[in-house]
């Protein structure tokens, strides 16, 4: 006799295959319908099943081709997206890809698919196609009353790749538009990131707060002194995109309550309006830190709807300095670490 959870087991199995089954039947009758040209009773058939059998790509596939059949073009595509997004949660990339170029026959124009395809190429490992198809769809969108989404496009390959990465370099020489407007992308970025590294130690000094932590780090170099025990400083920069100011005082504001429960009781965190967060992290070597900083600011970023970028660098002393002039420099020249 087989027990109460088994046999529930086989039933589930058992239930699961009998609906397998019956999705095959009904997608070998639709393909029946579309090779007689029934195109009218093929998607009153694929209607009365999609709500059962919603989550097989498959069903999707041919209710796109049906509807493409029928001149319904977009409604095809917006089956064939679906088709696509099963695919790839069930890692079948070449069953994706596949659909995407079905895509690109049915409507050339579509730039998006480009995008998607790319991304389906990244989760395959075809970092090459993955590279082509991002920058056919940045190509493509500059063309385009939306050509300000090339940034987004750009700032996915710096992400992905860095802006030195030879397979990307040499194919953006198929891209001569392009490859202009990656460098000067690129240029501006990096001016960017220079001029925000180096204002650093002046937005601290400028803090209305910056006299309590003068007094907080001094008074550590003295434990320190004492006791034989590194402490650490560190700032978290937040890079908001296409976000309003009160909005991203505000998501400050959240995110410095989020901040001060996740540290100790001993260590201390400021906000600055600007954008960024400052603080003492007593008794915390330079290890220490980095392991606080994945697990905090994976936290904070789990809290933002739009795409935010947050950078954390930190000095610690006495390795990195003395005093607390020594240690903002260090602090200001330090790597980053970076969480996008």
């Amino acid at each position: 006799m087989f027990s109460l959870l088994t046999r529930i087991t086989l039933w589930v199995i058992y239930g699961i295959m009998k609906g397998r089954n019956d999705c095959i039947k009904i997608i070998d009758n639709l393909r029946d319908f579309i090779a007689k040209n029934q195109y009218t009773e093929a998607l009153r058939l694929y209607l009365q099943n999609i709500k059962q059998f919603g989550e097989e790509p498959e069903l999707r596939n041919v209710g796109g081709d049906i509807l493409g059949r029928m001149g319904k073009t977009s409604e095809a595509i917006g089956e064939y997206e679906r088709c696509v997004e099963l695919y790839r949660k069930r890692g079948l990339f070449a069953n994706a890809i596949a659909i995407c170029k079905k895509i690109l026959r049915a409507d050339p124009n579509c730039e998006d698919i480009y995008e998607i395809l790319g991304d389906v190429y990244m989760e395959a490992g075809f970092l090459g196609e993955a590279i082509l198809n991002y920058l056919e769809n940045a190509d493509r969108l500059r063309k385009t009353p939306g050509r300000e989404m090339v940034k987004d496009v750009f700032s996915k390959l710096l992400k992905y790749f860095g802006e030195d990465n030879r397979i990307l370099l040499q194919t953006l020489a198929g891209f001569p538009g392009l490859r202009e407007e990656f460098k000067t992308y690129t240029r501006e970025i990096n001016s960017l990131s220079e001029q925000k590294s180096s204002d650093l130690i002046e937005m601290i000094k400028r803090d209305a707060e910056y006299g309590s932590f003068a007094k907080l780090v001094d008074m550590e170099i003295f434990r320190s002194k004492r006791y034989i025990r590194p402490f650490s400083i560190f700032a978290i920069e937040m890079h908001f995109n296409d976000v309003t100011k009160e909005r991203r005082f505000e998501d400050l504001e959240k995110l410095f309550g989020i901040l001060k429960n996740n540290l100790r009781t001993i260590d201390y965190v400021f906000l600055n309006a600007t954008g960024f967060f400052y603080g003492l992290l007593p008794e915390t070597p330079s290890d220490g830190v980095y392991l606080l900083s994945d697990r905090l600011v994976t936290r904070l970023k789990n809290l933002l709807e739009h795409k935010t970028n947050i950078t954390m660098r930190w000095s610690t002393y006495p390795k990195d300095g003395k005093g607390i002039e020594e240690l903002l420099l260090r602090l200001q020249s330090s790597g980053q670490v970076y969480f996008q």
